[in-house]
């Protein structure tokens, strides 16, 4: 990737500016990176009887949740717990390249539409607009690629993962797709998949009890917000509980909408803000960890937010 920015430098500024090489991020995980529609069901409240329990212990009103669970949106994934909880087979992240003009007049359409936003945010944040620019577009293209699975759903469901069915499915699906290991190492792979749909259980129904206070807070319909595989949301594609910790009202309608580019742009601006964000690239690099633990996707960030400066920011 060095090699093409260094090539890319070479050349004269207005095919650079044609050819703009900028990063995306693609979510990919083998065989269980999306859940199916055909995995969802509708399905008694026995099966969330986990994440009711959780509720509960947290005070909720369960007798509203108990009516939003009635809605016929709610749809429960019985195998997600072996597609969530498999660690992945290969790198989550690739990247792609891509030398088309219209990407570049994307974003410089954007900085020009939203530049009094991203001066507030710098202002407010000192977190440089191509940074914020950058991470928007490698998590949505700009908001463009949200995602398409139902927060409510995937998280609910998830929330579930440490039941005894649920770990029964993720043993017979170790048994089934390894059936050709020793029972000692089938064995190991069942315990280990076993524990982290546990732990993902339990964050899951931390997180859906982040999205219950969000729909109190700001009063959006928890049951139409559209994401990733994993619940994140938004055009910053935050977790529930990031929204409640960072997320800002940018532009004073009383609620935060991550649909909402002046709040997305003000909430990537204070979460990076927040996490240590200044001008030393290794502040940076730490900030952005936060965002995402993954250095193949700082690097990605970085390398956007490097190419956006160059060639659309005038000092």
């Amino acid at each position: 990737m060095k090699n093409l920015i260094n090539y890319l430098k070479r050349t004269k500024k207005g095919l650079m500016v044609a050819i703009l090489l900028v990063v995306v991020l693609s979510f990919r995980v083998r065989d269980y990176a999306m859940v199916p529609e055909t995995d969802a069901k509708p399905v008694p409240s026995r099966d969330y009887a986990m994440l009711f329990s959780y509720l509960a212990e947290q005070n909720f009103n369960m007798a509203e949740v108990q009516q939003l669970f009635r809605d016929p949106r709610v749809v429960y994934y019985p195998d997600i717990a072996v597609k969530l909880s498999s660690p992945p087979a290969m790198d989550s992240y690739s990247s792609t390249f891509f030398h088309t003009e219209n990407v570049t007049y994307e974003i410089e359409d954007f900085l020009q539409h939203y530049q009094s936003q991203l001066d507030t945010a710098e202002q407010r944040f000192g977190v440089n607009r191509e940074a914020i620019v950058a991470v928007l577009f490698v998590e949505t293209k700009l908001g463009k690629i949200v995602g398409k699975y139902s927060v409510f759903n995937v998280l609910s469901s998830l929330s579930n993962a440490d039941s005894p069915e649920s770990l029964a499915r993720i043993e017979n699906y170790i048994n089934e797709r390894y059936h050709y290991l020793s029972f000692d190492k089938r064995r190991y792979l069942i315990n280990l998949y076993q524990k982290r749909a546990i732990r993902k259980a339990a964050w899951a129904r931390t997180e859906f009890g982040a999205l219950l206070r969000l729909h109190d807070e700001s009063h959006l319909d928890i049951l139409e917000l559209p994401g990733s595989y994993a619940g994140a949301f938004g055009y910053p594609q935050f977790m529930p509980s990031n929204v409640l910790r960072y997320g800002i009202d940018g532009d004073r309608d009383g609620k935060i909408d991550l649909y909402n580019y002046t709040d997305a742009i003000m909430s990537v601006g204070n979460f990076l803000s927040r996490k240590g964000w200044t001008d030393d690239i290794l502040r940076q690099q730490r900030a952005l960890l936060r965002y995402n633990n993954s250095r193949t996707y700082v690097a990605d960030v970085l390398t956007t937010a490097s190419l956006i400066r160059e060639n659309f920011i005038v000092d």
